[in-house]
């Protein structure tokens, strides 16, 4: 993306529910701009309608916002939010991803991009699979209520013999790494990493993975890992996810 307009679409994430209204030097510092970028980028999107600067200097966003909002295309779904990312995940790492959502007590797989690559594994959309094992799954329990979680054990075949001291343990890595990871848990011989997608609430009823031999994922896993959080956060700023989109470095 070009630099300006990278810089000019961060000062939109800048404000939320809790930040209506921002100062410059706040605007700039939430978003780590340098004092003199804000001011030219805040100036020039004020002169375009897009901020409206009040009686106290502070900023805020402009109706003009809501008329554009009103455009956003009311069928477009995660499928067509990821798929872009999807295939360039694929081209980078040369294995399967996946696109998958939360379904009652399961998940569903909605999109596929395979691999030609050999001994690849195979998902196909539609297909519904456990959230307790496998990366996918962990990306989507790790965000999910006790009371949710419970009743995702319960109804579960073997939740019974579940350790959940070891399960949360677990969980809690998944949310402060960022993603999950499983090797030869679903199936024997193949690494997974999953990772959550954010919504515009901030909630996580999607993951997006990236799944195949670990004798090819094991020895790329940290470079592997960092692919997935960015195509994660990317996947998740589209969708309107604020956290997310202030991951993604501006130039």
């Amino acid at each position: 993306m070009i630099r300006a307009v990278s810089r000019a679409l961060a000062i939109f994430d800048a404000f939320d529910e809790q930040h209506l209204s921002l100062s410059l030097q706040e605007i700039g510092e939430r978003i780590a701009m340098p004092k003199a970028t804000t001011f030219r980028l805040v100036n020039s999107l004020e002169r375009g309608g897009f901020l409206v600067r009040l009686d106290n200097q502070q900023y805020c966003l402009s109706l003009k916002m809501v008329r554009l909002a009103g455009l956003v295309k009311s069928t477009i779904g995660i499928r067509e939010v990821s798929r872009p990312v999807m295939i360039a995940v694929a081209k980078q790492t040369g294995e399967t991803v996946t696109v998958n959502a939360l379904s009652g007590h399961e998940r569903i797989c909605i999109d596929v991009i395979d691999t030609p690559s050999p001994l690849m594994t195979i998902v196909r959309p539609g297909e519904h699979l456990p959230l307790l094992h496998g990366a996918t799954g962990k990306a989507l329990l790790a965000y999910r209520t006790p009371e949710e979680l419970d009743a995702i054990i319960k109804a579960s075949p073997g939740g019974d013999r579940i350790d959940r001291k070891s399960l949360d343990e677990e969980l809690k890595l998944v949310r402060e790494r960022g993603y999950a990871l499983t090797s030869g848990q679903r199936v024997q011989g193949i690494t997974a990493i999953g990772v959550p997608l954010r919504d515009m609430k901030e909630e996580v009823h999607h993951s997006l993975a990236l799944t195949g031999p670990s004798i090819r994922m094991d020895p790329r896993i940290e470079e592997f890992a960092q692919i997935m959080l960015a195509a994660g956060a990317e996947i998740s700023s589209r969708l309107g996810s604020i956290l997310s989109s202030r991951t993604i470095p501006h130039e």
